[in-house]
């Protein structure tokens, strides 16, 4: 195998928990109760039924995995995907800011599995889940792949595989034919998060973990992976027009893993959005955004790219059809807060997203870059605003690290209480209680059978 893929599979197999500080697993297991409590809460969309209604075809399989909210076990990859799709598809669920970010804990829905299927303990599944992230925080922090129309789930692939490699005990060998099979399978394209935005939004990167899943069973089977997915002819570094090295895995920045480095978000749209939401809450004490005559925000490239238009896909941003387009819409985001003086999952319900009367203020809202960002390095994210009023005075303000974000982090209370206000949209506090102090004793767990049995019984409203 080329040497990326000898690498990663080196280090899956080799990592051990117990190097881990005390923090840091703490960490960990709060991005997995994080991670549940979307999943709970996404029980009831669209896409996380449509997911569950293709597991639940595939019930009664030889081996099998849980499913939130179904009682069979389905087949591993469609569980996977069930679950994960569930995690994902309200946008709420952890993000990665890199040069290629994302959403890790997309992931753990596979790692999950791997666990359920291996009889893992605890410790092999919280140790997966670290190997994942450390796995995708080290190929997303050097590689663009926005820039080259490729989604991020090629690495989510590869990372699943590895973490799953942990988890389950696999030798280097397999453990490198799997993590081959994810990037020769999974290079998906970005139009997933491209102009007038689908359901799929919150498929694509589970659709990527579910591949990893079959795969990595494939090659548990003997399946052999091409050699050289990497450097070879054809391969990934061909197909990015360029060679590049990876960052070594498991090496912390500031003394931080790449999962102390990951955001929770506390309100639920798009991780650029966090901040300005949380002035403009702030600013709305202030003044009526009646009398608001002109809001101009300059903010960093990546912010202008992913909500403010900046992908020629304005006419979709600030007239959004879609919940997936309007908690990717800066525009939309700052009108209905300004509105209704929060935000919310309701925020997004689609008689509120195609409301007319939010468009008058939302075309008073001009998104650019500030070109004072454009020197900065990450993980600085400032993002200034100039607020016209109708008679004259002009308000300006700035904001930059959202709480969540590894600069002003949360902390395990923080996420236990979102935990328990997703949890209840969908079960009775008792339920919720009882999974949450399921998830936070996860490390001194011998086999994971009480959190399965726990996500097959979910007592669904």
């Amino acid at each position: 195998m080329d040497d990326i893929t000898t690498t990663i599979a080196n280090y899956a197999t080799g990592f051990d928990i117990d190097s881990l500080a005390p923090e840091t697993l703490a960490t960990i297991i709060d991005h997995i109760v994080d991670g549940m409590g979307c999943a709970i809460a996404g029980y009831a969309e669209q896409p996380a039924a449509i997911a569950r209604s293709i597991a639940a075809e595939t019930a009664g399989a030889e081996v099998g995995a849980s499913v939130f909210g179904a009682a069979a076990l389905s087949a591993p990859d469609h569980a996977a995907f069930a679950n994960a799709v569930m995690m994902r598809c309200l946008d709420y669920n952890d993000t990665f800011n890199a040069l290629t970010g994302g959403h890790p804990s997309d992931m753990i829905a596979g790692i999950l599995t791997a666990a359920e299927i291996s009889r893992a303990d605890g410790r092999k599944f919280i140790g997966g889940v670290h190997v994942a992230y450390e796995v995708f925080g080290a190929l997303a922090a050097v590689i663009p792949l926005r820039n080259l129309g490729i989604d991020q789930g090629v690495f989510l692939a590869i990372a699943t595989a590895a973490g799953m490699g942990h988890t389950m005990g696999l030798d280097q060998a397999t453990t490198a034919n799997a993590i081959s099979l994810g990037v020769t399978t999974t290079v998906p394209l970005r139009a997933s998060r491209a102009g007038a935005l689908s359901a799929w939004k919150g498929c694509a990167t589970p659709h990527s973990v579910m591949n990893a899943v079959f795969v990595t069973r494939l090659a548990m089977r003997g399946m052999e992976a091409p050699p050289n997915p990497f450097s070879g002819e054809q391969g990934l570094f061909e197909r990015l027009g360029a060679p590049f090295e990876m960052g070594h895995l498991g090496a912390t920045v500031d003394s931080r893993s790449v999962i102390e480095r990951t955001a929770i978000k506390f309100l639920p749209v798009e991780w650029c959005a966090q901040a300005p939401v949380e002035l403009f809450l702030e600013l709305r004490k202030r003044i009526d955004w009646r009398d608001i005559e002109a809001i101009d925000v300059f903010g960093y490239e990546f912010l202008y790219n992913e909500i403010g238009g900046g992908r020629n896909d304005g006419p979709e941003k600030w007239d959004p059809k879609t919940r997936e387009t309007a908690d990717h819409s800066l525009a939309y985001i700052l009108a209905v807060t300004l509105v209704d003086g929060e935000i919310s999952l309701e925020s997004f319900d689609l008689e509120r997203v195609e409301d007319p009367a939010l468009r008058p203020l939302m075309q008073k809202i001009s998104v650019s870059v500030d070109p004072a960002t454009l020197e900065l390095e990450s993980p600085r994210q400032p993002v200034r605003f100039e607020i016209c009023l109708k008679n004259g005075d002009i308000i300006e303000e700035a904001c930059e690290y959202p709480f969540g974000h590894p600069m002003n982090p949360a902390g395990s209370a923080m996420v236990s209480e979102k935990f328990m206000a997703l949890a209840e949209r969908t079960v009775d506090a008792d339920a919720a209680v009882d999974l949450l102090s399921i998830l936070r004793e996860l490390a001194d767990d011998s086999d994971l059978g009480q959190l399965t049995n726990a996500m097959r019984k979910l007592p669904v409203h």
